[in-house]
């Protein structure tokens, strides 16, 4: 069982109708929002400043690298 992470950019459309923009990291599928002080390029000097940006996929053997 391998993690497949979506592709591409995803749009969520809040209860009071705004509309929020998220990014999937491509190193642990999180889905970040893009908003003001975050954004998906932060969301992966995260992964390379405590070194959580490499890891293999048990399913699949693809190394996930920042």
């Amino acid at each position: 069982m391998g993690v497949v992470f979506p592709e591409g950019t995803v749009f969520v459309t809040t209860a009071n109708g705004d509309t929020v923009l998220l990014r999937i990291c491509d190193l642990c599928g999180a889905a970040v929002v893009e908003a003001d002080g975050t954004d998906l390029a932060f969301h992966k000097r995260w992964h390379r400043t405590t070194g959580s940006g490499n890891w293999i996929d048990p399913g699949t053997g693809r190394l996930h690298r920042s």
